[in-house]
């Protein structure tokens, strides 16, 4: 177990400036994204000063009234006190109707504030479809990562020579094929679950940087999701993926583990030409449809389990946004999943020890 803990860590340390910059660069646009909202905000405050302003400073306007009033004869005493009077009664009108206009404002925010917590399905629902669609762009450029992972985890060290050292260690093989789809496997979710906690972070401080207002009325509709069992039942679903796909990892590592250079062109180039050729030829084709049926059960899986849309009424216990997954995990296609992941492990395991030399 403890040469197992050790490969697990060399894995980590091969990897672990992909992962930090990839949350790095991610965390960075996000809040590269808060510099036009702030400008926006600050843009629409002072426009609004601007316009309350207006009043006092129309220089020009006092100007045009002070020259009729010396044409109708007024002397230049009478003519400021006139102008004053006018302003003193302009301003007070301002000053009137922007307390109304902060009192109405006032009214609005706490009716706001009942109607949604009263019916709090108008924030949770939009907002729980930005977290799903978020959760989904993340998880497919996760993915992407993965497959450069996938495909050159065993080529990399054919391609060094570093396959005679470990081999001359104390080790099995089968542990350092184990160490890389673990590996693979915990940081595919664990990076999908870090970029989803950045994001959820991020949409919390763009609303306040937009207006603390809009914050202040959704934060209580908001604070009924249950987080936590959201993040649990995202994590039992990627698992419940990374199995049913399976079958293409240990795929790409059988390639990683054969082919004299460019493991991931010929990882994922080849079964898309083989998928085109086929299809041109023989029409639909069980290799294509097979590989489609794969990605459409993980979609259908997530729909299924999805309770957004039959969300009627928020129950006091909080509002979970998913069912169980777990019916998903014993299922009969996770079932031949793992029945042709153990053939393509086994092809695998034949093809590292042979240890084939690269170009």
């Amino acid at each position: 177990m403890n040469h197992f803990i050790a490969l697990l860590k060399r894995e980590y340390w091969e990897w672990k400036r992909v992962v930090f910059w990839t949350v790095g660069v991610f965390s960075f646009l996000l809040l590269l994204t808060l510099i036009p909202l702030n400008r926006m905000n600050t843009f629409m405050q002072d426009k609004i000063r601007h316009e309350i302003e207006k009043n006092d400073n129309n220089d020009e306007a006092k100007s045009e009234i002070k020259s009729f009033l010396n044409e109708m004869g007024r002397t230049e005493e009478e003519a400021d006190s006139l102008i004053s009077m006018l302003t003193e009664m302009q301003n007070s009108s301002a000053k009137y109707s922007l307390e109304m206009s902060e009192k109405i404002e006032t009214q609005i925010k706490e009716k706001a504030k009942q109607t949604f917590l009263l019916n709090p399905n108008i924030v949770i629902k939009p907002y729980s479809y930005g977290i799903l669609a978020g959760f989904s762009m993340i998880q497919l450029f996760v993915l992407f990562i993965g497959l450069f992972y996938f495909s050159d985890s065993l080529y990399k060290e054919r391609s060094n020579n570093s396959t005679f050292f470990y081999r001359s260690l104390p080790i099995n093989d089968n542990w350092i094929l184990f160490s890389k789809l673990k590996a693979g496997s915990v940081g595919i979710i664990g990076l999908t679950v870090t970029m989803l906690i950045i994001l959820l972070a991020y949409s919390h401080i763009a609303i306040m940087t937009v207006s603390g207002d809009i914050w202040d009325i959704i934060s209580g509709p908001l604070s009924q999701i249950n987080m936590i069992d959201l993040f649990f039942d995202l994590i039992v679903y990627q698992v419940v993926a990374l199995i049913w796909m399976s079958p293409l990892i240990l795929f790409l590592m059988l390639v990683s583990a054969t082919v004299k250079n460019r493991p991931l062109i010929v990882g994922v180039g080849v079964p898309i030409l083989i998928s085109i050729t086929l299809t041109v030829i023989y029409g639909e084709n069980a290799f294509v449809m097979q590989i489609g049926d794969i990605f459409g059960a993980i979609a259908i899986m997530i729909t299924e389990q999805n309770l957004i849309g039959e969300m009627t009424v928020a129950p006091e216990s909080g509002v979970d946004l998913f069912g169980s997954f777990f019916s998903d995990v014993f299922s009969t296609r996770t079932l031949g999943s793992l029945i042709v992941s153990g053939l393509f492990y086994i092809a695998t395991w034949k093809m590292y020890r042979k240890n084939i030399t690269t170009n």
